[in-house]
């Protein structure tokens, strides 16, 4: 009894086993949809005097030159590093994106896209 268990469920899993190969392949080549609004708007590269920094729609950005993961809320960056992880406060005055990091706030300003 047991073994014609065992068949059915193995049985099973080998008929369905296709569609998920097929469904992962499909999931695959679709492009990243941005379904943050806060995310939306600083999406690409800033620049100031002390560097860049960008933001990408998978939710991973480059900050002092290291790429994180990053979580967007109104008016803040979480950014989740290894064992921790940093907010920093935002805001857009004019066009330009200013962050505050340890208490200094920095301006960047958006660069062009490029393709």
């Amino acid at each position: 009894m047991r073994t014609k268990y065992f068949q059915w469920i193995l049985m099973c899993c080998l008929l369905l086993a296709p569609f998920s190969v097929t469904e992962m392949a499909v999931a695959s080549e679709q492009k990243p949809t941005v379904l943050n609004r806060h995310l939306a708007k600083l999406l690409g590269t800033w620049t100031s005097e002390d560097g860049e920094v960008t933001f990408k729609a998978n939710g991973t950005l480059i900050y002092k030159g290291k790429k994180d993961y990053c979580a967007i809320a109104q008016g803040t960056i979480q950014i989740s590093k290894r064992h921790s992880s940093v907010i920093l406060p935002y805001r857009f005055v004019n066009d330009n994106l200013l962050i505050t990091d340890s208490g200094t706030v920095t301006t960047y300003k958006r660069l062009p896209a490029t393709e």
